[in-house]
């Protein structure tokens, strides 16, 4: 599943007071999926976007407990293979059998988990992105820093990269138990 960027051009635009169009619209996109992706990186590969009826096959852990990757979890629809009086959700990112059997082999499971685009960690993640691009649209040749007389400049590191702080953002965005990563 391709997921896509947390912002759009247009976004970035507004934050910026200007309107990106042709071909530097489209690299504005294409900047801002790859911050997208540098940002799920740093939230320990979670999606974040929200996703429907999302079936994901799991290694089953050999326990009566079975973590789901992705968070948070909004619904589990099915487990294939199991009736739903089997195995309860615990409203988190928690599947336990209440047959007795442990989850072992193949697990095939059905849920709904991330965020929409109004929550504020997917606000979070949007602002990120879009200031990881600023950076590259406001200086485009890369320059890290310049001398005029007695006069030095040092600018921050241009591409489309993610700065420490804001790699300990998404981090404190997504970490918990219900969201992100641990």
């Amino acid at each position: 599943m391709v997921l896509g960027p947390f912002a759009t051009a247009a976004d970035l635009g507004v934050r910026m007071n200007r309107t990106f169009t042709g071909a530097a619209e489209t690299q504005v996109n294409r900047l801002l999926a790859d911050a997208s992706s540098l940002i799920r990186m740093a939230a320990g590969y979670q999606q974040i976007s929200r996703v429907d009826n999302d079936t994901v096959t799991l290694r089953g852990p050999g326990t009566t407990c079975l973590t789901l990757p992705q968070r948070p979890v909004l619904d589990v629809t099915a487990v294939a293979g199991l009736s739903a009086g089997r195995w309860e959700w615990d409203g988190g990112q928690t599947l336990t059998r209440l047959d007795g059997c442990t989850w072992s082999g193949a697990v095939t499971v059905t849920y709904s988990h991330g965020l929409n685009e109004t929550q504020p960690g997917y606000e979070v993640a949007r602002s990120v992105a879009c200031d990881a691009v600023k950076r590259t649209v406001l200086n485009p040749e890369l320059v890290r820093s310049h001398e005029v007389d007695d006069f030095a400049e040092t600018l921050v590191d241009a591409r489309a990269s993610l700065l420490a702080g804001e790699a300990d953002t998404i981090r404190q965005a997504f970490a918990g138990s219900s969201v992100g990563i641990s």
